[in-house]
């Protein structure tokens, strides 16, 4: 895609969500944005976004960003929430597709997706994502990590989260009230991954960082020893959890990336090359892969600028940062996806820096190049779940 294409799309999507969106269109007019003028990267900046606060439930300002009315929504995307108050994105039917072919991409790019036979998943069925209860406005929500991983639905699927429905059922009648409690089936992810090392077949496992850092750390001191994977095996990290929270979960310490993907690389005897990351957020449809560096000790992640742009702002002046390495909060940009609501520039809470804006000197990708280095806010592991026995070979 060219780059004028690119920005005449984003020049028509600023005007089009000003007209349907009125909270947008107030930020419009409170920066005296000037809608006629010709975009390009150097004044990307200028445009107008929104702080992903505006997403949160507590904000009650979610459905303000809607460009379409109620009724034609398909449903609330939620963000899984570490601290209880979720993102709530309203979308349509359109847009859900576009940010699952964003996210079908990474996966097939980063994690060999066409060429995987099993996944083994830290998450919960989608059949128990779609019996989850919540709705806002009288529509129906669901976890945006639901959409990701029905991208797999085709695949063979261990899901490791399992649902303890006696365990509600107690609640329930000492409460007056639901809850969902949820355990990792250690059977099933022995078993699982036995019979990977046994067939030596191409398989994935992923999601949760701090799940695999705890457990696979806990399974070496039960069993002492690890895995001959083949060389097909491979790890996918995503959505953070590296200080040790992730959703729900928090495992009280925080996880040195290196540690965690020599340890992992040893204990399934894979290499480096066969770990990949997945940077997203709910409030935007853009996805990312990125690979691990040796250089920096960390994930370098790749924006393909066919998705979208990033915008690296100063945390005191949110003045545009223009300079590679230097930390800043990450802005993401982008005209495609955000047809049914006001997604096209999203300030969020991650901390990164670019390490090149066109190119990766170490895979050759093209693309923006950056990799997360912290976050604003504070992650703390709440919600309305609770998990009955996340470490079963702690015993």
């Amino acid at each position: 895609m060219s780059e004028i294409k690119f920005m005449e799309d984003l020049r028509n999507q600023i005007i089009n969500t000003a007209k349907d969106c009125k909270l947008y269109r107030e930020i419009c007019e409170l920066q005296d944005y000037d809608f006629d003028q010709t975009l390009k990267d150097e004044n990307l900046d200028e445009v107008p976004y929104i702080n992903w606060n505006y997403f949160k439930e507590s904000n009650k300002k979610y459905h303000e960003l809607l460009r379409i009315p109620l009724e034609k929504l398909a449903y609330w995307t939620l963000s899984s929430s570490t601290t209880g108050d979720p993102s709530i994105v309203g979308r349509g039917k359109q847009d859900i597709e576009v940010f699952k072919k964003n996210y079908e991409k990474v996966f097939k790019d980063y994690a060999k997706m066409d060429s995987i036979q099993t996944l083994i998943l830290f998450a919960p069925s989608i059949r128990f994502m779609n019996r989850m209860p919540g709705s806002w406005m009288g529509k129906r929500g669901y976890l945006f990590y639901r959409d990701i991983t029905e991208i797999w639905k085709n695949y063979e699927i261990n899901y490791l989260l399992k649902f303890k429905i006696w365990k509600v059922i107690l609640y329930y009648l000492t409460h007056f009230k639901g809850k969902a409690f949820i355990e990792i089936d250690g059977k099933l992810l022995r078993k699982s991954l036995l019979d990977v090392e046994k067939k030596q077949v191409p398989a994935l496992i992923a999601n949760s960082a701090p799940l695999m850092y705890k457990n696979f750390n806990d399974y070496l001191k039960k069993y002492k020893k690890g895995f001959n994977m083949p060389e097909t095996f491979r790890v996918q990290t995503g959505g953070g959890g590296w200080n040790g929270v992730k959703g729900r979960v928090n495992i009280g310490q925080t996880i040195d990336k290196a540690e965690f993907i020599e340890m992992l690389s040893d204990f399934f005897n894979i290499e480096y090359d066969n770990f990949s990351d997945l940077f997203g957020a709910t409030e935007t449809p853009v996805a990312c892969g990125g690979h691990w560096s040796k250089k920096y000790d960390d994930f370098l992640l790749h924006l393909d600028k066919n998705q979208g742009r990033i915008i690296i702002r100063e945390i005191e002046t949110l003045e545009r940062i223009k300079k590679t390495k230097e930390p800043g909060i990450l802005e993401i940009i982008t005209p495609y996806g955000v047809d049914t609501y006001a997604g096209l520039a999203i300030l969020l809470d991650d901390i990164v820096e670019i390490i090149d804006f066109n190119k990766c000197n170490e895979c050759g990708r093209e693309g923006i190049v950056f990799r997360v280095v912290d976050k604003l806010t504070p992650e703390s592991g709440k919600g309305c779940t609770s998990f009955y026995n996340l470490y079963p070979f702690s015993k």
